[in-house]
């Protein structure tokens, strides 16, 4: 069963050109993009979550452009120290 919602014009721009690129519909990219956020909430803290919302999307895109190079591990493994309390290991 369907139901009709309410969304912004600019959701909806966003959708279409996002569905394009990963060949849904809009309404297929906006149901996408809604269980990818039922299972990342809970998972962020109240904090990174707030960083998240209030990020603009070249912000995040800038930010996991440096996911794969050696900043975007270093931070990683910091992070990961911190967190655990624990040192990770390198396979370098």
């Amino acid at each position: 069963m369907s139901k009709s919602i309410r969304i912004s014009d600019e959701l909806a721009e966003f959708a279409e050109a996002a569905a394009v690129e990963s060949h849904r519909s809009p309404p297929q990219q906006i149901e996408h993009w809604a269980q990818i956020g039922r299972v990342l909430e809970p998972a962020l803290s109240y904090r990174m979550e707030s960083a998240v919302k209030r990020a603009g999307r070249n912000d995040l895109d800038a930010a996991l452009d440096r996911v794969g190079t050696s900043e975007g591990i270093d931070r990683a493994r910091q992070i990961i120290r911190r967190t655990t309390g624990q040192i990770a290991s390198t396979d370098e």
